[in-house]
């Protein structure tokens, strides 16, 4: 008696608490997503890379030597660290300042390299290693922006040849980098927002000084190793997010299977 008495107060329970736990158990919102390059196989047609987040922000890879292999998540692309070898990034442009971003991507590299960049002397590089200051001889995570230009990195080298899930994160009064889901280092943002006022076109795995789609790269240190599942938004995601992505599911905005609404059914089912 007592036992069908407990399962129908929890019953009643997961019906009024259902949809926060689902909540709970989402994944990345999609929310100002710009770009999102899988990496995947079905996702490469030729020297092309789709952007699977239907902005439409596809990616041309240049040179020969970007190789398909085996990713992080499915397949990844693998970069030979040389300046002739890289991703121009199609339609997406900056011009005007904006106030908030995230840069996700997971990164397997042996060395200094340049994950993507509009320009951080207009506005922003993300990169394993930097050629500046006192990150010149080593590989912690550097997210160098404008403007005025701020170079800075966080305290976790990430160049030993090892897969990690990296983030470079601002909105406007704090900029952070995260490893595997948590906090690498944080600083008082030096501007409200990010940008000058010249267009620049990016590229993944080399510097842009780019004016127009497919013209000027700088610098040169390429990116050498592999890289899976970059992501950039237009909006500082939360760290329920980033934790979320550095998981590594096939889909990062897919609901958690592991959430705690399947947990409950388990339990619930237990005591029945």
């Amino acid at each position: 008696m007592k036992t069908a008495l407990m399962f129908k107060l929890l019953m009643l329970g997961l019906i009024l608490i259902g949809p926060v736990l689902i909540v709970n158990a989402q994944g990345v919102s999609e929310d100002e997503l710009i770009i999102y390059f899988s990496f995947n196989k079905d996702t490469i047609k030729g020297d092309e890379v789709i952007d699977a987040s239907g902005n439409g922000n596809d990616g041309l890879i240049k040179g020969n030597n970007i190789d398909s292999v085996k990713g992080k998540v499915a397949e990844g692309l693998e970069f030979p660290g040389v300046a002739s070898d890289y991703i121009s990034v199609r339609e997406h442009m900056y011009e005007d300042p904006f106030p908030e971003i995230t840069i996700a991507a997971w990164v397997k590299a042996p060395g200094r390299g340049m994950i993507a960049s509009w320009d951080r002397s207009e506005f922003f590089r993300f990169a394993v290693g930097d050629d500046v200051g006192a990150n010149i001889g080593t590989t912690f995570l550097a997210f160098d922006h404008c403007c005025p230009i701020h170079d800075w990195f966080g305290e976790t080298e990430v160049g030993d040849d090892e897969w990690y899930h990296v983030v470079a994160w601002f909105d406007g009064d704090e900029k952070r980098t995260y490893i595997d889901g948590e906090l690498d280092g944080s600083i008082a943002a030096t501007t409200k927002v990010i940008g000058a006022g010249l267009p620049r076109f990016g590229f993944i795995g080399i510097g842009s000084e780019a004016a127009a789609f497919d013209a000027a790269t700088g610098p040169t240190w390429a990116f050498n190793g592999i890289m899976d599942e970059f992501l950039l938004f237009h909006r500082a995601l939360s760290e329920k997010e980033i934790e979320h992505l550095a998981k590594g599911t096939t889909n990062p905005f897919e609901i958690d299977p592991n959430g705690k609404l399947s947990t409950t059914w388990a339990d619930i089912k237990d005591i029945r």
